[in-house]
């Protein structure tokens, strides 16, 4: 009898599993499991001996450099390691995947970087290597792409997110002020609008996160300058984002730590990305924020897009990258 009833079930298993098999196929291609893990962190996959070597060490030195543009020091991306006999199924959905190897057979270090290999969404890199001074090499020499690609997962990752519950209206009103489409989640509201400028909100028990957009006309390339940056953002605040005490509001501080930039390009237009911190004058609140300049030029106007954070006594990466996946959904719209 028990064994008919264990049968029974394992044929209700099949049937199951190969139900869940056929529903996720679609034109010919079987779906892949949606990737699990933390935001900002990466599980490697190496032997303990590699991983305490001087090529371990590299590694961890390059994800452990503070953010730039945050008040307090925090990581890139925190590393979990695992041996390579631990990389079993629940691991290998991983979100961030970084597979590190000493293969004797190989004539030179090699770094693969791959995307949904066997999750979705996600990002593997395999860096290989007949040598740990190989390993220091190629990972030297790809770092930067590598950090890319785990950035740029976990930007697309948020803004998936975003994109299944939006503030509608909140989208519309950017669109006719600015001629952009953005996807700003449900749960932001507009705080202030002026015929150039939208400041949305969104507030909880412990945080707040704010975007800022604002444009005026492009007349020359000193609008990328970043001491330009500063006082057109400045300017905007001063104006229309004050603080909780009379007479109070917004600016950059920079006193003590100046702000960042470097140049990128968003929607194969050239662009100034700015990092830093703000504070409130006349009052004791501050935070990082996030800027992106750059021209609409098919309207002859400089857009900025801003995006802060006030959370004290927190971390504040992982809530600064929620608000820069939201400005970066913008896209240019049809005129």
């Amino acid at each position: 009898m028990k064994k008919a009833i264990g049968i029974l079930l394992q044929s209700l298993l099949l049937i199951v599993l190969s139900g869940t098999v056929l529903s996720c196929r679609h034109e010919g291609k079987t779906m892949k499991p949606s990737s699990t893990g933390k935001p900002s962190e990466i599980v490697v996959v190496s032997e303990n001996n590699l991983w305490k070597s001087s090529a371990g060490d590299s590694v961890r030195a390059f994800f452990s450099r503070p953010v730039p543009g945050l008040p307090q020091p925090e990581p890139h991306y925190k590393l979990v390691q695992i041996k390579e006999d631990e990389f079993g199924r629940l691991l290998k959905i991983h979100r961030n995947v970084l597979i590190i190897t000493i293969d004797s057979a190989m004539s030179k270090p090699q770094a693969e970087l791959r995307r949904d290999i066997w999750a979705s969404p996600q990002r593997v890199v395999k860096i290989s290597s007949p040598s740990i001074e190989g390993i220091k090499e190629i990972f030297a020499e790809k770092s930067d792409k590598i950090l890319n690609l785990y950035d740029n997962a976990e930007i697309e990752r948020l803004q998936s997110l975003y994109a299944k519950s939006l503030n509608l209206k909140a989208s519309e009103s950017i669109k006719n002020a600015f001629n952009l489409k953005m996807n700003v989640p449900a749960d932001y509201y507009v705080a202030a609008q002026k015929d150039n400028f939208i400041w949305l909100r969104r507030e909880t028990n412990i945080m707040s996160q704010g975007l800022l957009i604002y444009s005026y006309p492009y007349t020359d390339t000193v609008a990328f300058n970043p001491l330009k940056i500063k006082a057109v953002r400045n300017q905007f605040t001063q104006l229309f984002v004050p603080g909780p005490s009379d007479s109070s509001y917004m600016v950059i501080a920079d006193e003590f730590i100046l702000p960042q930039t470097r140049a990128i390009s968003l929607k194969d237009e050239p662009a100034v990305e700015m990092r830093g911190l703000w504070e409130v004058r006349k009052d004791f609140m501050g935070g990082p924020f996030i800027n992106y300049t750059f021209v609409d030029r098919k309207n002859n106007m400089v857009i900025g897009l801003d995006g802060y954070v006030y959370a004290p006594n927190i971390s504040k990466y992982d809530y600064l990258k929620q608000v820069q996946a939201i400005l970066l959904s913008f896209r240019f719209a049809e005129n």
